[in-house]
């Protein structure tokens, strides 16, 4: 349970655009500080993949779950998917006993499943019927919390539902309500794509008191207004939001890792996105067009410049991670024989899976030592001493002036 979120540090000095803060959120479990980086239930199975232990110590875990046609038809009408869900909440659950903070998030699909020869619509989406059919909207939620309350979760996920405005605040006033009454604490997701976004935000804060509130990361170019209302308002009020799909890499600015200009937008907590259930097994390195070189989509945190690099055109890099892991001979394995990867599939599966969990504790890392300066009001030194970060966010902002008001 979360007991207290606060504005710890802010820094007003940045000149990129917004100001940069430390929340700290108390828990049962201990006291967490932001901006911070939630593992997810992905990065602990890409973690089992890798024959060496590499420890996950993040305080906090979202394990997020997309609910496709067949998953969704089966838990509204069936029930098989019900108790398969249960387990794997449980075993989550277990993998991330150590983190302060653990939530489920399920995600119904937004696209209806298409006939790929004749572009008939043979599924609805979930989140349409959801929208549209009052007790299948009730239902969901219902099962939703019942799972989530089950595996004895005191933070109970709310996915967004595109509803219209009053809709949404019965709703989430209803659950709130039922979620105190047995002492649980509700998350709300937004998305940013949601047409009373700052309503909604302003909802949850002012008349729920909700101190923590989930978004689903859209980019500062296709959500920049409310991503300015986000900074303007709420860098100084005590409540933290926790930014759930972000994506790995921004492609358009040097590959720099997503999540780590975010801090400059308002956000504090980052989970990276997940894979979704169908088709290609993940992220941008895995589009359906499969890659002539296996190799060719593997990336690397460079925790210099706060980018993903490709493997074959990183030799420094992969240096400096053989001196990082200079004890651990498996993974010296891995990286002096990367190569034989391109034609060994189960070598590719540990390749990648190395990069994930890399990635995630060494940015999680960074993310201390950008806590360290923002309570020194040194923002602006941090961001200079990374380049490829310092063009991403001139890049990203360049159409947005700094106004004192």
């Amino acid at each position: 349970m979360i007991k207290n979120v606060y504005v710890k540090n802010s820094d007003d000095s940045s000149k990129y655009l917004y100001p940069s803060r430390v929340i700290e959120i108390k828990t049962n479990n201990g006291n967490i500080l932001t901006p911070t980086r939630a593992a997810t239930s992905k990065e602990y199975e890409d973690k089992s993949t890798i024959p060496t232990d590499l420890p996950i110590n993040n305080q906090i875990t979202i394990t997020i779950e997309h609910v496709s046609h067949t998953k969704f038809h089966d838990l509204i009408n069936i029930g098989n998917y019900y108790p398969q869900l249960s387990r794997k909440i449980e075993l989550n659950k277990r993998l991330a006993q150590y983190s302060s903070i653990f939530a489920t998030l399920l995600i119904p699909m937004k696209s209806p499943k298409i006939d790929k020869k004749t572009n008939e619509i043979l599924l609805e989406s979930p989140r349409k019927l959801i929208n549209e059919n009052i007790n299948i909207r009730d239902k969901f939620l219902r099962l939703n919390i019942q799972i989530q309350k089950n595996a004895g979760l005191d933070l109970i996920t709310i996915p967004f539902l595109n509803l219209p405005f009053e809709s949404f605040k019965t709703i989430s006033s209803n659950i709130n309500k039922e979620l105190e009454k047995i002492n649980l604490q509700p998350i709300f997701f937004i998305d940013f794509e949601y047409e009373k976004f700052e309503s909604a935000i302003d909802w949850l804060y002012n008349d729920l008191q909700s101190n923590f509130i989930g978004l689903y990361y859209r980019s500062f170019n296709t959500a920049s207004l409310k991503y300015d209302y986000l900074s303007r308002n709420y860098s100084k009020k005590d409540v933290a939001f926790i930014s759930a799909q972000v994506e790995r890499r921004d492609t358009v600015h040097d590959d720099v890792a997503t999540m780590h200009y975010l801090p400059f937008m308002g956000n504090d907590i980052y989970a990276v996105k997940n894979p979704l259930p169908f088709g290609s097994s993940g992220d941008d390195e895995t589009k359906n067009n499969k890659p002539k070189n296996p190799l060719d989509p593997i990336r690397l945190f460079d925790k210099w410049n706060l980018n993903l690099k490709k493997i074959e055109s990183s030799p420094l890099l992969i240096k400096e991670l053989e001196r990082d892991y200079s004890n651990d001979l498996v993974i010296q394995n891995i990286l002096n024989h990367y190569s034989e990867a391109s034609t060994n599939t189960k070598k590719l599966e540990v390749l990648r899976a190395f990069s994930k969990v890399d990635e995630l504790r060494n940015s999680t890392k960074e993310f201390s030592e950008l806590q360290n300066y923002v309570s020194q009001n040194s923002t602006n030194d941090y961001v200079e001493e990374k380049t490829i970060l310092q063009k991403a966010l001139l890049g990203v902002t360049k159409h947005q002036t700094k106004l004192k008001f």
